[in-house]
């Protein structure tokens, strides 16, 4: 039986390191930031190490690892430790700052990766409503007087929406009698008559996940906190957290609480539309760039939860597809953001980066093809996904919303090109910091993963699809 117990290796070696960096906190060592980096960095490279190899190892009905989890954890950790070493030379000279981000970071990856691989609700919940006060935490780091208000009332909402979860799992608990994935939905599959608990069980849950991936009108959280959050903790709620709750929910809706799903559909729908709308008119009343590209980030989660809404294989596929590309691109473009500093700060103002185009033309550019591939232009990766979601609205008939999508994306570009007209036809009013190496490592890097993607479609095609094949 023990042997089971190795399919958790990856994350005991992350909690491991957790562990190692709060000691290294207490014993207060010399150069303490780059120590926290240091412990950082040999707590995830090997996790995802250790997560490839145990990829199909489980704990009974408690644990399950399978090709699909495995990739977005992988991802996740990828995705994170590139970040944090793009980042690092932010906090040095501030130890308390550099261990409160970098333990923060290392316990919000462990709860994904645990939320990911859970098959019982109770430890589904306990990782997600732990990554939601992780959130609270992170930002409040170096925050001002402003941003701690709004924080607060951020904290209440946090309470609530966990509440819920927790309300819904004991529900659902008192109604099956286990709290297992697997128990759930034989029950809810030999039961076509749901009572009013059962499916009051399933909204407060789907209320929890709607909340945490930021999807109107729950998304007044995200773009408010985003705001006032200094640059790396900006750049990894943007990033990271969409890849640990969507992919999840999809999980729960085909595996678990599937059942229950037709009558919500319109629900989702309605809440997707919502999104897109708000997401691009949003976009385009912003001078802030972190809540421009909060706006933007709630147009594409509305792309997601609307082109998924009938949870068929197409439009997963399709689905799944827009989502690495965004993640992909947002990451590039906050990796040219953080090569745009004045005397040492990351700038946050559409009016900072004017003109950056006559000092740094290599980030303009690389920034002009994220975004024109974020509008969807061919033959840029932007456009396969686009063209992904398009299809799998077409095969399930779904014009209206196609149309949607296709109209809304044209009032996101007005505020995309807004940004470009900026870098490149204002002129500039201050001067900018030398780039670091590692922020033209890194966009080099992304724009050759795209590339490939481009010439090669099919590998990420293929991918996606050998993913849900371990869902569906």
């Amino acid at each position: 039986m023990l042997v089971e117990y190795i399919a958790i290796f990856p994350e005991a070696w992350l909690f491991f390191g957790i562990i190692i960096m709060c000691a290294a906190a207490w014993v207060n060592f010399s150069g303490t930031c780059k120590t926290f980096y240091a412990i950082s960095k040999w707590s995830i490279l090997p996790t995802i190490f250790l997560t490839a190899v145990f990829y199909d190892r489980n704990i009974a009905a408690i644990w399950e690892n399978n090709d699909y989890t495995t990739f977005f954890k992988i991802i996740i950790y990828l995705f994170s430790l590139s970040w944090i070493a793009l980042l690092n030379k932010r906090f040095q000279n501030r130890e308390k700052q550099s261990f409160i981000y970098y333990v923060y970071v290392l316990i919000s990856l462990l709860c994904y990766s645990i939320g990911l691989s859970s098959r019982e609700f109770w430890l589904t919940a306990l990782a997600f409503s732990l990554c939601q006060f992780l959130n609270v935490m992170l930002a409040k780091i170096d925050a001002d007087e402003e941003s701690l208000h709004r924080i607060r009332y951020y904290r209440i909402f946090v309470l609530f929406f966990c509440f819920l979860l927790w309300i819904g799992i004991l529900i659902l608990y008192y109604q099956v009698g286990s709290s297992n994935y697997s128990d759930i939905f034989t029950f809810l599959t030999t039961n076509n008559d749901f009572s009013f608990l059962l499916k009051l069980s399933f909204v407060l849950i789907m209320l929890f996940f709607l909340f945490a991936v930021g999807v109107a009108p729950f998304h007044f959280w995200f773009a408010g906190i985003i705001s006032g959050c200094i640059f790396p903790v900006a750049g990894f709620l943007t990033i990271i957290p969409s890849l640990g709750y969507f992919p999840t929910m999809i999980n729960l809706l085909v595996n678990v609480l599937a059942p229950f799903y037709e009558w919500f559909v319109p629900v989702m729908v309605i809440f997707g539309v919502l999104s897109i709308f708000i997401g691009a008119i949003g976009a385009n009343s912003e001078e802030n760039l972190h809540r421009l590209f909060a706006y933007a980030e709630l147009y594409y989660i509305g792309v997601f939860l609307t082109a998924a809404a009938d949870m068929q294989n197409q439009s997963l596929i399709g689905t799944l597809i827009y989502l690495l590309i965004y993640v992909f691109s947002f990451f590039g473009i906050y990796t040219v953001f953080s090569g745009c500093r004045n005397k040492g700060e990351y700038v946050s103002q559409l009016k900072d980066i004017r003109g950056l185009s006559t000092q740094r033309p290599f980030l303009s550019a690389a920034f002009l093809g994220l975004m024109i591939s974020l509008i969807g232009m061919p033959p840029l990766l932007g456009f396969l996904g686009k063209l992904s979601v398009v299809n799998s609205l077409v095969a399930a008939h779904s014009y209206g919303l196609m149309a949607i999508i296709s109209f809304s994306i044209l009032i996101l570009a007005c505020a995309y090109l807004k940004v470009i007209t900026v870098i490149y036809f204002e002129p500039r009013n201050i001067n900018f910091d030398r780039v670091d190496k590692n922020v033209y490592i890194y966009i080099v890097i992304n724009i050759l993963l795209i590339a490939v993607t481009i010439l090669n479609p099919k590998y990420l095609i293929h991918d996606v699809e050998m993913m849900l094949a371990a869902i569906l």
